[in-house]
Protein backbone atom coordinates (compact mmCIF):
# COMPACT_ATOMS: atom_id res chain seq x y z
CA UNK A 1 0.00 0.00 0.00
CA UNK A 2 1.40 3.47 -0.86
CA UNK A 3 1.98 6.37 1.80
CA UNK A 4 -1.12 8.06 0.54
CA UNK A 5 -3.15 5.29 -0.09
CA UNK A 6 -2.45 4.43 3.52
CA UNK A 7 -3.58 8.00 4.92
CA UNK A 8 -6.79 7.78 3.31
CA UNK A 9 -7.83 4.94 4.68
CA UNK A 10 -6.39 6.40 8.57
CA UNK A 11 -9.06 9.25 7.21
CA UNK A 12 -11.58 7.41 6.49
CA UNK A 13 -12.04 4.76 9.69
CA UNK A 14 -12.27 8.20 11.71
CA UNK A 15 -15.25 9.13 10.19
CA UNK A 16 -16.69 5.96 9.89
CA UNK A 17 -16.48 5.37 13.57
CA UNK A 18 -17.68 8.83 13.75
CA UNK A 19 -20.51 8.20 11.22
CA UNK A 20 -21.48 4.70 12.85
CA UNK A 21 -21.80 6.52 16.43
CA UNK A 22 -23.77 9.35 15.39
CA UNK A 23 -26.30 6.64 13.63
CA UNK A 24 -25.95 4.67 16.72
CA UNK A 25 -27.04 7.60 18.36
CA UNK A 26 -30.10 8.73 16.39
CA UNK A 27 -31.51 4.88 16.48
CA UNK A 28 -31.42 5.20 20.38
CA UNK A 29 -33.36 8.81 20.28
CA UNK A 30 -35.99 7.36 17.97
CA UNK A 31 -36.32 3.92 19.80
CA UNK A 32 -37.15 6.09 23.54
CA UNK A 33 -39.41 8.72 21.51
CA UNK A 34 -41.08 5.41 20.44
CA UNK A 35 -41.03 4.01 23.84
CA UNK A 36 -42.40 7.03 25.48
CA UNK A 37 -44.99 7.25 22.94
CA UNK A 38 -46.21 3.53 24.02
CA UNK A 39 -46.58 4.62 27.37
CA UNK A 40 -48.53 6.94 26.67
CA UNK A 41 -50.58 4.61 24.48
CA UNK A 42 -51.59 2.53 27.43
CA UNK A 43 -51.85 4.95 29.92
CA UNK A 44 -54.42 6.89 27.79
CA UNK A 45 -56.35 4.32 27.17
CA UNK A 46 -56.91 2.91 31.12
CA UNK A 47 -58.33 6.76 31.63
CA UNK A 48 -62.33 6.44 31.38
CA UNK A 49 -62.57 9.68 29.80
CA UNK A 50 -59.69 9.52 27.32
CA UNK A 51 -59.96 8.41 23.84
CA UNK A 52 -63.24 9.48 23.40
CA UNK A 53 -62.98 10.00 19.83
CA UNK A 54 -62.37 6.06 19.67
CA UNK A 55 -65.39 5.20 21.49
CA UNK A 56 -67.43 7.17 18.98
CA UNK A 57 -66.33 4.28 16.59
CA UNK A 58 -67.23 1.65 19.40
CA UNK A 59 -70.95 3.17 20.07
CA UNK A 60 -71.63 3.12 16.90
CA UNK A 61 -70.29 -0.41 16.16
CA UNK A 62 -72.63 -1.47 19.17
CA UNK A 63 -75.08 0.31 17.45
CA UNK A 64 -74.30 -1.84 14.00
CA UNK A 65 -75.13 -4.99 15.57
CA UNK A 66 -78.01 -4.40 17.44
CA UNK A 67 -78.89 -3.38 14.27
CA UNK A 68 -79.97 0.36 15.44
CA UNK A 69 -79.77 3.97 13.97
CA UNK A 70 -75.75 4.73 13.79
CA UNK A 71 -76.75 8.67 14.38
CA UNK A 72 -78.73 10.46 17.24
CA UNK A 73 -79.49 14.12 17.68
CA UNK A 74 -79.04 12.82 21.93
CA UNK A 75 -75.55 12.14 21.08
CA UNK A 76 -74.57 16.16 21.14
CA UNK A 77 -70.90 16.97 20.52
CA UNK A 78 -69.89 13.71 19.78
CA UNK A 79 -71.72 12.29 17.37
CA UNK A 80 -70.42 9.31 14.60
CA UNK A 81 -69.53 11.17 11.53
CA UNK A 82 -68.35 8.98 9.60
CA UNK A 83 -69.93 6.92 6.70
CA UNK A 84 -72.47 3.77 7.61
CA UNK A 85 -70.21 1.58 6.27
CA UNK A 86 -67.40 2.52 8.51
CA UNK A 87 -69.15 0.85 11.48
CA UNK A 88 -68.61 -2.62 10.83
CA UNK A 89 -64.48 -2.42 11.14
CA UNK A 90 -64.46 -1.87 14.65
CA UNK A 91 -66.72 -4.82 15.31
CA UNK A 92 -63.83 -6.77 17.21
CA UNK A 93 -62.51 -3.68 19.15
CA UNK A 94 -66.55 -3.21 20.67
CA UNK A 95 -66.57 -7.15 21.60
CA UNK A 96 -63.76 -6.01 24.34
CA UNK A 97 -63.44 -3.85 27.18
CA UNK A 98 -63.40 -0.11 26.20
CA UNK A 99 -60.29 0.97 28.04
CA UNK A 100 -58.46 -2.58 26.06
CA UNK A 101 -59.58 -1.41 22.85
CA UNK A 102 -58.59 2.11 23.38
CA UNK A 103 -54.91 0.84 24.48
CA UNK A 104 -54.55 -1.33 21.66
CA UNK A 105 -55.85 0.84 19.10
CA UNK A 106 -53.16 3.21 20.62
CA UNK A 107 -50.84 0.87 20.04
CA UNK A 108 -51.42 0.22 16.93
CA UNK A 109 -50.85 3.99 16.02
CA UNK A 110 -47.48 3.83 17.03
CA UNK A 111 -46.88 0.39 15.68
CA UNK A 112 -48.18 1.96 12.48
CA UNK A 113 -46.12 4.92 12.64
CA UNK A 114 -43.09 2.44 12.60
CA UNK A 115 -43.71 0.49 9.57
CA UNK A 116 -44.24 4.39 8.01
CA UNK A 117 -40.77 4.92 8.32
CA UNK A 118 -39.45 2.03 7.39
CA UNK A 119 -41.27 2.46 3.94
CA UNK A 120 -40.74 5.57 4.28
CA UNK A 121 -36.88 5.71 3.57
CA UNK A 122 -35.70 7.13 0.74
CA UNK A 123 -33.96 4.74 -1.93
CA UNK A 124 -30.46 4.37 -2.46
CA UNK A 125 -29.17 7.90 -3.27
CA UNK A 126 -27.06 8.31 -6.96
CA UNK A 127 -25.26 11.24 -8.67
CA UNK A 128 -26.46 14.79 -6.97
CA UNK A 129 -28.29 13.12 -3.95
CA UNK A 130 -27.48 13.23 -0.61
CA UNK A 131 -28.06 9.87 1.81
CA UNK A 132 -30.83 10.23 4.45
CA UNK A 133 -30.06 11.54 7.70
CA UNK A 134 -30.60 8.93 10.58
CA UNK A 135 -32.01 11.25 12.70
CA UNK A 136 -34.78 12.59 10.81
CA UNK A 137 -37.31 9.79 11.62
CA UNK A 138 -37.06 11.03 15.49
CA UNK A 139 -36.78 14.58 15.08
CA UNK A 140 -39.68 14.52 12.99
CA UNK A 141 -41.51 12.25 15.29
CA UNK A 142 -40.56 14.77 18.29
CA UNK A 143 -41.16 18.57 16.06
CA UNK A 144 -45.22 16.33 15.56
CA UNK A 145 -45.36 14.90 19.15
CA UNK A 146 -48.22 17.48 20.65
CA UNK A 147 -50.20 16.45 17.81
CA UNK A 148 -49.03 12.78 18.25
CA UNK A 149 -49.77 13.41 22.12
CA UNK A 150 -53.40 14.58 20.78
CA UNK A 151 -53.82 11.50 18.39
CA UNK A 152 -53.55 9.36 21.46
CA UNK A 153 -55.47 11.35 23.92
CA UNK A 154 -58.53 11.30 22.09
CA UNK A 155 -57.76 8.22 20.15
CA UNK A 156 -58.01 9.19 16.94
CA UNK A 157 -57.79 7.12 13.14
CA UNK A 158 -55.11 9.28 11.51
CA UNK A 159 -51.79 7.61 11.81
CA UNK A 160 -53.19 4.26 10.70
CA UNK A 161 -55.19 6.07 7.99
CA UNK A 162 -51.35 7.28 7.43
CA UNK A 163 -50.07 3.54 7.55
CA UNK A 164 -52.84 2.43 4.87
CA UNK A 165 -51.95 5.30 1.78
CA UNK A 166 -48.43 4.86 2.22
CA UNK A 167 -48.91 1.23 1.76
CA UNK A 168 -51.34 1.70 -1.11
CA UNK A 169 -48.85 4.04 -2.65
CA UNK A 170 -45.90 1.64 -2.47
CA UNK A 171 -48.05 -1.25 -3.42
CA UNK A 172 -49.31 0.65 -6.44
CA UNK A 173 -45.66 1.09 -7.52
CA UNK A 174 -44.67 -2.16 -7.17
CA UNK A 175 -47.41 -3.26 -9.72
CA UNK A 176 -49.71 -4.87 -7.09
CA UNK A 177 -53.65 -4.15 -7.64
CA UNK A 178 -55.78 -5.35 -5.21
CA UNK A 179 -53.81 -5.01 -1.85
CA UNK A 180 -53.27 -1.00 -2.69
CA UNK A 181 -57.07 -0.83 -3.44
CA UNK A 182 -58.14 -2.28 -0.28
CA UNK A 183 -56.07 -0.24 1.92
CA UNK A 184 -56.93 3.16 -0.27
CA UNK A 185 -60.79 1.91 0.30
CA UNK A 186 -60.18 1.52 3.87
CA UNK A 187 -58.60 4.78 4.45
CA UNK A 188 -60.80 6.80 2.21
CA UNK A 189 -63.73 5.31 5.09
CA UNK A 190 -62.04 5.94 7.63
CA UNK A 191 -61.64 9.33 6.63
CA UNK A 192 -63.00 10.71 3.07
CA UNK A 193 -60.37 13.28 2.85
CA UNK A 194 -58.12 10.72 1.84
CA UNK A 195 -59.66 11.11 -1.60
CA UNK A 196 -56.66 13.46 -2.27
CA UNK A 197 -54.12 10.43 -2.68
CA UNK A 198 -56.19 9.26 -5.62
CA UNK A 199 -54.10 12.52 -7.11
CA UNK A 200 -51.34 10.08 -6.68
CA UNK A 201 -52.81 7.07 -8.57
CA UNK A 202 -53.58 9.44 -11.26
CA UNK A 203 -50.38 11.07 -11.81
CA UNK A 204 -48.46 7.91 -11.87
CA UNK A 205 -51.28 6.39 -13.88
CA UNK A 206 -52.31 3.33 -11.63
CA UNK A 207 -55.33 3.23 -13.16
CA UNK A 208 -55.83 -0.55 -12.20
CA UNK A 209 -55.44 0.54 -8.44
CA UNK A 210 -58.21 3.17 -8.36
CA UNK A 211 -60.48 0.71 -10.13
CA UNK A 212 -59.58 -2.25 -7.80
CA UNK A 213 -60.57 0.57 -4.78
CA UNK A 214 -64.31 0.84 -6.57
CA UNK A 215 -64.72 -2.96 -6.29
CA UNK A 216 -63.50 -3.04 -2.73
CA UNK A 217 -66.11 -0.01 -1.75
CA UNK A 218 -69.02 -1.76 -2.66
CA UNK A 219 -67.62 -5.05 -1.25
CA UNK A 220 -67.33 -2.92 2.33
CA UNK A 221 -70.75 -2.00 1.57
CA UNK A 222 -72.18 -5.58 1.50
CA UNK A 223 -72.16 -5.59 5.62
CA UNK A 224 -74.65 -2.63 5.77
CA UNK A 225 -76.71 -3.57 3.33
CA UNK A 226 -76.83 -6.96 5.33
CA UNK A 227 -77.45 -5.64 8.71
CA UNK A 228 -80.08 -3.22 7.64
CA UNK A 229 -81.25 -3.45 4.16
CA UNK A 230 -81.48 -1.40 0.95
CA UNK A 231 -83.97 1.10 2.40
CA UNK A 232 -82.89 1.24 5.63
CA UNK A 233 -78.83 1.50 4.27
CA UNK A 234 -80.00 4.60 2.37
CA UNK A 235 -82.20 6.10 5.12
CA UNK A 236 -78.97 5.74 7.75
CA UNK A 237 -76.68 7.21 4.67
CA UNK A 238 -79.30 10.57 4.84
CA UNK A 239 -79.39 10.56 8.44
CA UNK A 240 -75.37 10.93 7.88
CA UNK A 241 -75.48 13.86 5.58
CA UNK A 242 -78.00 15.49 7.97
CA UNK A 243 -75.46 14.95 10.80
CA UNK A 244 -72.47 16.46 9.08
CA UNK A 245 -75.23 19.50 7.52
CA UNK A 246 -75.83 19.94 11.11
CA UNK A 247 -71.85 19.67 12.89
CA UNK A 248 -69.62 20.95 10.61
CA UNK A 249 -70.61 24.48 9.72
CA UNK A 250 -70.10 25.16 13.75
CA UNK A 251 -66.88 23.93 13.62
CA UNK A 252 -65.27 25.49 10.88
CA UNK A 253 -64.18 28.95 12.27
CA UNK A 254 -63.63 27.81 15.88
CA UNK A 255 -60.09 28.13 17.08
CA UNK A 256 -59.53 24.17 16.57
CA UNK A 257 -60.27 24.46 12.76
CA UNK A 258 -56.49 24.83 11.09
CA UNK A 259 -57.36 23.86 7.78
CA UNK A 260 -56.47 25.88 4.63
CA UNK A 261 -60.34 26.67 3.90
CA UNK A 262 -60.33 28.11 7.11
CA UNK A 263 -57.91 30.57 6.60
CA UNK A 264 -60.00 31.77 3.19
CA UNK A 265 -62.92 32.05 5.34
CA UNK A 266 -61.48 33.76 8.07
CA UNK A 267 -60.10 36.85 5.64
CA UNK A 268 -64.41 37.42 5.58
CA UNK A 269 -64.65 36.57 8.54
CA UNK A 270 -61.93 37.84 10.78
CA UNK A 271 -61.93 37.14 14.62
CA UNK A 272 -65.42 35.55 14.35
CA UNK A 273 -66.87 32.27 15.29
CA UNK A 274 -70.40 32.64 13.59
CA UNK A 275 -71.46 29.97 11.45
CA UNK A 276 -70.51 30.61 7.60
CA UNK A 277 -72.86 29.66 5.07
CA UNK A 278 -72.42 26.29 3.53
CA UNK A 279 -71.83 27.66 -0.37
CA UNK A 280 -68.92 29.46 1.82
CA UNK A 281 -67.35 26.49 2.94
CA UNK A 282 -67.81 24.95 -0.52
CA UNK A 283 -66.26 27.07 -2.45
CA UNK A 284 -63.26 27.67 0.63
CA UNK A 285 -62.65 24.10 -0.05
CA UNK A 286 -62.60 24.44 -3.68
CA UNK A 287 -60.53 27.51 -3.84
CA UNK A 288 -58.03 25.89 -1.49
CA UNK A 289 -58.04 22.28 -4.10
CA UNK A 290 -57.29 24.52 -6.72
CA UNK A 291 -54.74 26.04 -5.85
CA UNK A 292 -53.20 22.88 -4.74
CA UNK A 293 -53.63 21.33 -7.68
CA UNK A 294 -52.14 24.13 -9.66
CA UNK A 295 -48.69 24.20 -7.53
CA UNK A 296 -48.68 20.54 -7.80
CA UNK A 297 -48.67 20.34 -11.43
CA UNK A 298 -46.14 23.44 -11.43
CA UNK A 299 -43.48 21.85 -9.42
CA UNK A 300 -43.80 18.36 -10.88
CA UNK A 301 -42.44 16.46 -7.42
CA UNK A 302 -41.30 12.66 -8.08
CA UNK A 303 -43.40 9.81 -6.73
CA UNK A 304 -41.60 10.49 -3.03
CA UNK A 305 -42.51 14.46 -2.53
CA UNK A 306 -46.07 13.73 -4.36
CA UNK A 307 -46.69 11.32 -1.60
CA UNK A 308 -45.32 13.53 1.21
CA UNK A 309 -47.67 16.27 -0.63
CA UNK A 310 -50.99 14.71 -0.86
CA UNK A 311 -50.60 13.09 3.02
CA UNK A 312 -50.37 16.72 4.14
CA UNK A 313 -52.92 18.17 1.51
CA UNK A 314 -54.87 15.80 3.25
CA UNK A 315 -55.34 17.69 6.16
CA UNK A 316 -54.74 21.30 5.39
CA UNK A 317 -57.18 21.45 2.22
CA UNK A 318 -59.48 20.16 5.05
CA UNK A 319 -62.33 22.66 6.53
CA UNK A 320 -62.43 20.17 9.53
CA UNK A 321 -58.40 20.01 9.80
CA UNK A 322 -57.22 20.12 13.85
CA UNK A 323 -53.94 19.79 15.50
CA UNK A 324 -53.77 15.97 15.87
CA UNK A 325 -54.36 15.91 11.79
CA UNK A 326 -51.53 17.34 10.95
CA UNK A 327 -49.64 13.78 11.96
CA UNK A 328 -50.41 13.21 8.23
CA UNK A 329 -47.60 15.58 7.59
CA UNK A 330 -45.06 12.92 8.55
CA UNK A 331 -43.74 12.13 5.75
CA UNK A 332 -43.26 16.05 4.12
CA UNK A 333 -41.72 16.40 7.50
CA UNK A 334 -39.16 13.91 7.76
CA UNK A 335 -38.23 14.99 4.26
CA UNK A 336 -37.54 17.96 5.34
CA UNK A 337 -35.33 16.88 8.40
CA UNK A 338 -33.60 14.72 6.98
CA UNK A 339 -32.16 17.21 4.14
CA UNK A 340 -30.50 19.00 7.19
CA UNK A 341 -30.99 22.31 4.81
CA UNK A 342 -31.24 25.09 7.24
CA UNK A 343 -34.78 26.68 6.16
CA UNK A 344 -36.24 23.69 6.37
CA UNK A 345 -34.97 23.06 9.78
CA UNK A 346 -36.10 26.68 10.93
CA UNK A 347 -39.70 25.98 9.48
CA UNK A 348 -39.59 22.06 11.21
CA UNK A 349 -38.46 24.22 14.57
CA UNK A 350 -41.27 26.64 14.21
CA UNK A 351 -44.29 23.63 13.76
CA UNK A 352 -43.01 22.43 16.70
CA UNK A 353 -42.87 25.54 18.74
CA UNK A 354 -46.06 26.36 17.84
CA UNK A 355 -47.62 22.73 18.23
CA UNK A 356 -46.35 23.30 21.56
CA UNK A 357 -46.60 26.96 22.90
CA UNK A 358 -49.71 27.66 21.16
CA UNK A 359 -52.17 25.58 23.74
CA UNK A 360 -54.54 26.09 26.74
CA UNK A 361 -51.29 25.22 28.86
CA UNK A 362 -48.68 26.57 27.27
CA UNK A 363 -50.77 30.33 27.01
CA UNK A 364 -53.62 29.87 28.95
CA UNK A 365 -57.16 30.30 27.35
CA UNK A 366 -57.40 33.69 26.56
CA UNK A 367 -54.28 34.32 24.64
CA UNK A 368 -54.67 30.95 23.11
CA UNK A 369 -58.04 31.41 21.65
CA UNK A 370 -56.32 35.31 20.09
CA UNK A 371 -53.71 33.30 18.34
CA UNK A 372 -55.42 30.09 17.39
CA UNK A 373 -57.79 32.31 15.49
CA UNK A 374 -54.60 33.45 13.47
CA UNK A 375 -54.68 29.84 12.32
CA UNK A 376 -51.14 29.63 12.92
CA UNK A 377 -51.56 25.49 11.76
CA UNK A 378 -52.54 26.31 8.97
CA UNK A 379 -49.76 29.40 8.05
CA UNK A 380 -47.22 27.12 9.10
CA UNK A 381 -48.01 24.10 7.01
CA UNK A 382 -48.89 26.37 3.99
CA UNK A 383 -45.25 28.01 4.46
CA UNK A 384 -44.02 24.19 4.65
CA UNK A 385 -45.89 23.14 1.58
CA UNK A 386 -44.53 26.14 -0.77
CA UNK A 387 -41.13 25.69 0.52
CA UNK A 388 -41.01 21.93 -0.58
CA UNK A 389 -43.09 22.83 -4.11
CA UNK A 390 -40.15 25.70 -4.45
CA UNK A 391 -37.44 23.18 -3.49
CA UNK A 392 -38.81 20.15 -6.11
CA UNK A 393 -39.62 22.57 -9.28
CA UNK A 394 -35.99 24.28 -8.65
CA UNK A 395 -34.02 21.00 -8.52
CA UNK A 396 -36.50 18.42 -8.47
CA UNK A 397 -36.46 17.37 -5.21
CA UNK A 398 -36.32 18.56 -1.73
CA UNK A 399 -33.14 20.27 -1.07
CA UNK A 400 -30.15 18.27 1.31
CA UNK A 401 -27.12 18.82 2.13
CA UNK A 402 -24.73 15.76 1.96
CA UNK A 403 -21.93 15.43 4.66
CA UNK A 404 -19.23 17.28 3.34
CA UNK A 405 -22.32 20.57 3.34
CA UNK A 406 -22.73 20.45 -0.43
CA UNK A 407 -26.13 21.34 -1.32
CA UNK A 408 -27.70 18.30 -3.05
CA UNK A 409 -31.40 16.94 -3.55
CA UNK A 410 -32.67 13.89 -1.64
CA UNK A 411 -33.61 10.85 -3.96
CA UNK A 412 -36.92 11.14 -5.60
CA UNK A 413 -38.20 8.23 -5.02
CA UNK A 414 -38.77 5.42 -1.70
CA UNK A 415 -37.62 1.97 -1.75
CA UNK A 416 -39.85 0.08 -3.79
CA UNK A 417 -41.10 2.87 -6.38
CA UNK A 418 -40.46 3.23 -9.67
CA UNK A 419 -38.06 5.87 -10.87
CA UNK A 420 -40.09 7.16 -14.00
Amino acid sequence: MTTSSQSASALSEPSSQTTYTTTRWARWLWWLVLAVLLVAAVAVGQHPRRGVDFRVYLTAAERFIEGSDLYRVSDGTMPFKYAPITAPLFIPFSLMPSRMAVALWNVGSILALIAVARLTRRAPHGAGEAPPWSWGPALATIALLPAFTFELFYGQVDVVMLLLVVVSALGAERGQVWRPGAAFAVAFLLKPPAALIGLFFLWRRHWKVIGATAVFGVLLCLPTLARYGWDGTLAQFQMWSETLARTTPPWVLSTNAQGLPTLFISLFYPGSLETPPGATITLAQLVALTVFLVAVAWARPGPADLLALCCLGVTLLSPLAWRANYVLAWPLVRAATEGRVRGNLTLIAVIAFIGTVFSDKGLGFDWSHDVMLMRPFALIYTALLIAALWQVRKQGSLSAMTPGDTLARLPRTLRGMRAS
